[in-house]
């Protein structure tokens, strides 16, 4: 007795096992594609997806240049705990973050934890206002807080902290210069930040 076929309720021809391969195939391809496009979505806006340098390690050193004019070291901040922060200052993400920092400034004072907002070198040649010009504007009037350094990190510097180009990546360092922190875009990780900041202080 022959096999019975199956029917097509919907009143076309059932589809080949190879059309259904292909099909989701092709479903597989556009999830990648997806998945690329928003892996280069984050990367320019400043998010990073691994960071170049882990918690605990020790901050490398290396030279900026204050909107004095003064150049100094990493090292230098050694004694007390610092939030190192690059910046372009063409990134969006970076003028919200700094917005928000301003409201949050007295917080970081508080656990003495000095904030020290660095503009990579040559802005990753994206263009954009000096930092100073930057922070006046962003900062607003927390822009002259005494705990909140402003300057233009040194090539090795950059280098050193974000060898990616990452539009916005800050570490948080102990009194002792080591990492304890890594993230970026302060406007939407502050809170994280924050309970980082209390907890080192607490731990000293």
């Amino acid at each position: 007795m022959a096999k019975p076929r199956r029917i097509d309720r919907s009143g076309g021809h059932l589809r080949s096992p190879r059309r259904r391969w292909w099909g989701r195939a092709t479903a597989l391809v556009i999830v990648a594609v997806i998945a690329v496009v928003v892996g280069v979505a984050l990367h320019r806006a400043g998010r990073p997806q691994s960071p170049h340098l882990a918690p605990t390690a020790s901050a490398p050193d290396g030279e900026f240049t204050t909107i004095t004019g003064q150049r100094t070291t990493i090292a230098a901040l050694r004694g007390q705990p610092a939030l190192i922060w690059f910046v372009t200052t063409f990134c969006s993400s970076c003028e919200a973050g700094t917005k928000t920092m301003a409201q949050h400034i007295h917080q970081f004072a508080q656990q003495r934890v000095k904030v020290v907002e660095l503009k990579t070198a040559d802005n990753l040649g994206g263009g954009g206002p000096d930092i100073a010009t930057f922070g006046r504007q962003f900062a607003g009037a927390k822009f002259t807080h005494p705990d909140w350094v402003w300057g233009t990190a040194s090539q090795a510097l950059t280098t050193a902290y974000d060898p990616k180009g990452y539009l916005d990546v800050y570490y948080l360092l102990d009194a002792g210069g080591h990492i304890v922190y890594v993230n970026s875009a302060p406007d939407s990780t502050m809170d994280a930040l924050l309970q980082h900041v209390v907890a080192l202080r607490t731990s000293t």
